[in-house]
Parts: structure tokens; sequence; C-alpha cells
């Protein structure tokens, strides 16, 4: 297990073999920077959970969601209040888990707390995962209430290599969601054994690993950088994807603007969905990444497991507007 946040003196850990992401979601917590998603290896619906600290289980909470959706949800969300150690007052939180545990019970580092759901909070690109955050036992349910967690990352900036403005990708499966595929020579940075697609700054230099969907989503993240001053540039290769909003010890928040548009071979994307990997999401050193269309389903009948298809992303214009 590996320490991805902490906060108020509680450490949450993850699989070393999962990957993760702060920033890749619309939802209030990830706006503040309070919460992470972390996505098991496995990755299957109905698949294990584990904790992410020691501790004792205080709280289970099953909630009817609202009407189904266009592709299979479960009909309940559930959360899991764990109160830590280190703790009296704070709990974890764990949504999108149907809990194995009732409270009263204890558990430790990395046990089963449960199965993975398919949440109708989720869009149909969205893959299994449990969303973790630090918040009082008053205020278990109320995202806007977690506390900010707080990160180690340090990435020291760096000259970019050869940009392309074509990518090869290798196409490694595609579902009714998504395609995963492993592009060529599209960049990626490097912290400890954690890697993701790389972000630079107004000058060119990359500064960081980007964490957000591409552009879907309002708000990113360039994890590992500390520099980086309010309003500057945030780029994928020579596209700007956004304008710092805020920056932290191990993160730079930025909002998106303007919208980049990407297109695999003459497919126009809805856009790319861009995590923390480690090493188990790699081929030849680079990152997997995760390819979202414009119509659920839309990608089966175009691509299949093997095509080496050409990415191309293009940016909407030369300037920056913040939402």
């Amino acid at each position: 297990m590996r320490v991805v946040g902490s906060a108020s003196g509680i450490n949450i850990q993850a699989p070393d073999d999962a990957y993760f992401s702060y920033y890749n979601s619309p939802y209030i917590s990830h706006d503040i920077g309070s919460a992470i998603d972390i996505y098991p290896r496995h990755h299957e619906w109905g698949g294990d959970i584990e904790s992410p600290v020691t501790g004792k289980i205080v709280k289970t909470k099953k909630m009817r969601m609202g009407q189904p959706k266009q592709f299979p949800t479960h009909e309940y969300e559930y959360g899991i209040g764990i109160l830590p150690e280190e703790s009296e007052t704070d709990v974890v939180r764990i949504l999108h888990c149907k809990p194995a545990v009732s409270e009263g019970e204890t558990v430790n580092l990395g046990d089963c707390i449960g199965k993975a759901i398919r949440s109708r909070y989720f869009n149909y690109w969205t893959g299994p995962h449990y969303h973790v955050e630090i918040l009082s036992k008053e205020s278990f349910s109320r995202s806007s209430k977690s506390y900010p967690l707080e990160f180690e990352y340090q990435f020291e900036s760096k000259k970019p290599g050869n940009s392309l403005e074509n990518i090869e990708i290798l196409v490694d499966s595609v579902t009714d969601g998504h395609i995963i595929g492993f592009p060529e020579h599209l960049g990626y940075s490097i912290i400890g054994d954690l890697v993701g697609l790389s972000a630079s700054n107004e000058d060119g230099k990359i500064v960081g690993i980007l964490d957000g969907g591409l552009s879907h989503y309002k708000l990113g993240g360039v994890i590992g950088s500390s520099k980086l001053e309010q309003d500057t540039h945030v780029k994928l290769l020579d596209s700007p994807v956004g304008s710092v909003r805020n920056t932290k010890h191990g993160v730079s928040v930025f909002r998106r603007g303007p919208s980049i548009t990407s297109f695999l071979d003459n497919t126009e994307l809805r856009g790319l969905s861009c995590f923390i990997y480690t090493k188990h999401y790699t081929k030849k050193n680079s990152p997997q990444l995760i390819l979202i269309p414009k119509k659920y389903g839309q990608f089966k009948e175009l691509f299949k497991e093997g095509d080496l298809s050409e990415l191309r992303i293009i940016s909407g214009n030369n300037t920056v507007k913040a939402d």
C-alpha cells in the first residue's frame, strides 16, 4: 500500500498496483482537492475494495439513487465511514462500495471492506473505483465539508523532447464506454514509481503529470508542480488546456480553457481521461490513455484490440479562457 494523501493527521493509502486521480471528476470534493478516486487493478464491477486505513467501522449508509441510465447501474449507492486509529473525531468516508462489513467491526489496512458498484453518479466511461475523503463524523453526508488533502509529490521541471502533431496509439481494449490505448511519442512524466501524461507550461517546460478529463471536465491538476503562478498556461504538447487557479505543495489546479478537440483516426472524441499510473499500466514505459467516445457504444463498431490508430489533438484557439 502507498500513501496517496493526508488530512487531519490521517493518511489515505491505496494498493501499490492501483491507479488513481484527484481531479478527474466533476464533483465538489474533487473541485476543492479533498478526495481521491482509486481504481483497483482487477478493474471489475463486483471486485474487492481494500480499506484505505486501519480503524473501526462507525457508519454504513445505503442510499437509493436516481433514474436508471443508458448503461447498467446499481439501484443503490453506499457510504462507509471508518474511524481511523489516529483520530477520535474525523472519519474516512468511502463511496461506490457495497459494504461487506458492519458497524462496530474493526478493519485493518488492506482488508476487503466490500465490492465495487457501478453508481448512477458515474458517466458511461467511468471505470470501477472507490472514492475516499476525510471529514468530521458530523459531516458524513456532506462532501463540501471534507478536508483538503496534502501531498508529497515533487517534480523538477525539464526540457521537453520532440513533440509531434500526430500521435500513434495502440488500441489495447475497446468497450462501450471507452478505449484504453498506449500512445507513442505523446510524452510522459515520472514521479518516483508513478507515471502519467506530461503537462507543460507556457515556456514549453515539462512541469508534472496531468490529472483530469481533457476537455470534458472544468478542472484538472498538474501533479508534482508547486511553482506555477496563478493564470499560468497549462499545456498538453503545444495545446493549452487551462490556466492555473491555485497552487499548493505537490499540485497546481487549473481551470479548463480553451477546450482541446481530439480525434482517433477520423472519429471525434468526447475527451481524453488522464490519471496517475504505476508501472502496471505501461508499455515501453508509456502509460495507458483512456479515450472517450462522443456516444455510448460508438467505439465497438469502429475499433478493435490491436489496431494502430492516429490520435490528433487540436487546440481551440490561442488564448486561455477562465470559466
